[in-house]
């Protein structure tokens, strides 16, 4: 996630907080969230007015057209909100609402449709070993054969945009996702399920997209999916294709998380669902 993105993303947590606090007045925050919204009001400033504007649009109408007609807040005499960390292992949740009723988690992206962004080098760990495991201290080793390899192709450049596109794809995003793919298929039977939980999410989660473009919303309910037991990777340039057999297939697309090269390139996933069998529910305002 580029930080512009990450701090589109916390002003609209920031916003759909506020909303919710404005218009219920039983609302209480937990000590987390009021430490996140104290910390984001600042983070309002950043952003042009028209955007601004347009993530306030949506946050109210998530509320009006959604959030309150599904959930009935107006209704419930108390309601807790609590914002989690983007660092939570297998909860992608982004905003918790708990009453006495139901508990609603809230997965948020603006303008893009990401499952995640993770960093390929902790690949082991997305399929359920430890830090510490012998797999995980194999695959740093490996992982870090790649990355001195390439290294020792870019002369003076200090910036990736000063390398031939070939040059990165041939020496390090395709040696990258071939390593990836082969550990993944190579663990497959045991830990196709610990994988598939990092990268959709084990908690019961509605995920949110909000297209300030199109100004809609896209609603989709990740709750009660069937487990994979298998899942197959396969690798095109720099991509890491994941087909599981539970009718999910997910692109992991390598690319740089730093424009600067430094000791050793800094790289994540931008990682998508091609194909899953939920249902979406597309709601317009204006």
């Amino acid at each position: 996630m580029t930080p512009r993105s990450n701090l589109h993303g916390c002003v609209l947590e920031y916003l759909i907080t506020e909303v919710i606090i404005i218009t219920h007045p039983g609302v209480s925050l937990t000590v987390r969230a009021n430490n996140a919204q104290l910390r984001d009001a600042s983070k309002l400033t950043e952003l042009n007015s028209l955007l601004l504007n347009e993530l306030r649009l949506a946050a109210n109408a998530l509320l009006l057209l959604w959030l309150n007609p599904q959930f009935q807040l107006s209704k419930q005499p108390s309601i807790t909100i609590d914002r989690l960390p983007d660092q939570n292992q297998n909860d992608v949740t982004d905003i918790c609402l708990t009453s006495k009723a139901w508990t609603v988690n809230l997965s948020l992206k603006h303008n893009h449709t990401a499952l995640r962004h993770q960093r390929p080098g902790t690949t082991p760990v997305h399929c359920g070993f430890a830090k510490n495991d012998l797999q995980m201290q194999q695959f740093k080793q490996q992982y870090r054969a790649i990355t001195q390899e390439f290294m020792q192709h870019i002369g003076q450049a200090k910036l990736f945009a000063e390398l031939p596109p070939a040059l990165i794809e041939q020496h390090l995003y395709t040696p990258v996702c071939n390593l990836v793919s082969q550990f993944i298929n190579s663990h497959t039977d045991t830990y196709a399920t610990k994988l598939f939980q990092y990268l959709v999410g084990n908690v019961n989660y509605y995920k949110i997209i909000v297209d300030t473009h199109a100004r809609t919303l896209n609603i989709q309910q990740f709750a009660e999916i069937q487990m994979p037991t298998n899942v197959i990777a396969t690798v095109n340039k720099q991509y890491v294709f994941l087909s599981f057999d539970n009718g999910w297939e997910i692109s992991m697309r390598l690319h740089t998380a730093s424009s600067q090269l430094k000791n050793s390139p800094s790289l994540k996933f931008d990682t998508k669902a091609l194909k899953n069998p939920l249902t979406a529910t597309i709601i317009p305002y204006v």
